[in-house]
């Protein structure tokens, strides 16, 4: 017998997609300013938080809160209309905004930069979307801005969970003042904690499982580009466990010698051998032919799962991807920065769910 609960909850989150951005919205936006953009904004679901940030920044931080914010409360409603059963490991997706915002903060104190410098890089100002699934509040991450240096920081998240996994590292960052050991611990813990929240509860969760795996892989290969780039010579400490590509093949994909495994996860861009986004510094545009790759892969199966964990997936994804499209648009209108890649992850999220 079908659960009338939950094709309730499933069809409040189908009902919520009819407010994302359509492909006419982006064709309408293309070559217009960002002010153009917000007022264009300013009659959809964006509205809301455009009228209560417009106060508070200037832009180009008032383009970027907004979207951030929406997106935040976008994931809020989202949760809420969710089966309780999947959201624990909902909660652990959305905990990955947590742990960038917390890498956002600890790199801005490394670097000595003072909050007005910080906060409108977070995911969101006003409402982290972290905060939706981990324990930190808005009051704390306000403490956390305020801290001194890097160590208060992570005295500060002793805490919270993050705060075991940073304060392992501590002692490292005092000798050498690098962080990359603490931001790669919190990508472990990340995806370790990530992996055991997933629950099979009605059979049909394999295809998030392989996600997770998916998602484990391109982690991988992009931290092992920032590496190469970076000059590091040991990038295989960086790898997460968990995923199927192992790091000796993605060491011979930074070499320039890809095999099958790296080249299937690059999808139609594996004839750019991953040595040459690397060489050209293109890392942004990896990460995006990366994701654009995984929704190519997943999103058919997510979207077509109906009352399913998946199609729980193929919503946050394509909150996801419209709020990375948005970001180009603000990247090319104010500071005249191509970001095409970042559509094309977009269109391709929108294109494999049908919409």
């Amino acid at each position: 017998m079908t659960d009338s609960t939950y094709t309730g909850k499933y069809g409040s989150l189908r009902a919520m997609s009819t407010s994302l951005l359509n492909e006419d919205f982006y064709r309408q936006a293309s070559g217009k300013s960002p002010e153009e953009i917000l007022k264009m904004l300013s009659e959809t679901r964006y509205r809301k938080q455009l009228d209560e940030l417009s106060q508070l920044y200037q832009m180009p931080d008032l383009f970027e809160a907004v979207i951030n914010a929406t997106m935040a409360k976008s994931l809020q409603e989202a949760y809420v209309a969710m089966p309780p059963l999947a959201q624990p490991f909902v909660k652990a997706y959305i905990s990955k905004w947590d742990i960038e915002n917390i890498k956002v903060v600890l790199s801005s104190k490394a670097m000595g930069y003072e909050l007005t410098d910080t906060s409108h890089f977070m995911l969101a100002v006003k409402n982290p979307v972290g905060i939706l699934a981990g324990s930190i509040s808005k009051p704390d991450y306000t403490n956390m801005l305020a801290q001194k240096d890097v160590v208060s920081v992570v005295n500060y998240l002793a805490k919270f969970g993050y705060g075991a996994v940073l304060m392992s590292h501590i002692d490292d960052y005092a000798k050498n003042g690098s962080l990359a050991p603490m931001l790669t611990e919190l990508g472990f813990y990340y995806y370790t904690h990530l992996a055991e929240s997933l629950r099979f509860y009605k059979g049909d969760e394999g295809p998030v499982y392989e996600y997770i795996i998916a998602m484990i892989d391109a982690e991988n290969v992009l931290n092992a580009a920032k590496a190469s780039y970076s000059g590091m010579q040991e990038i295989q400490q960086y790898a997460i466990k968990g995923g199927s590509i192992s790091s000796q093949q993605i060491a011979e994909a930074v070499n320039g010698k890809a095999p099958d495994a790296v080249s299937k996860l690059l999808g139609d861009s594996a004839q750019d051998s991953l040595s040459k986004y690397i060489s050209a510094g293109k890392l942004s545009e990896l990460e995006a032919v990366l994701k654009r790759s995984l929704y190519k892969r997943f999103m058919p199966t997510f979207s077509a799962s109906s009352q399913s964990l998946s199609y729980i997936m193929s919503y946050i994804l394509r909150l996801e991807s419209e709020r990375d499209a948005l970001r180009a648009l603000l990247l090319q209108g104010y500071y005249g920065i191509k970001a095409d890649f970042a559509f094309y992850a977009h269109n391709e999220a929108v294109k494999q769910n049908g919409s």
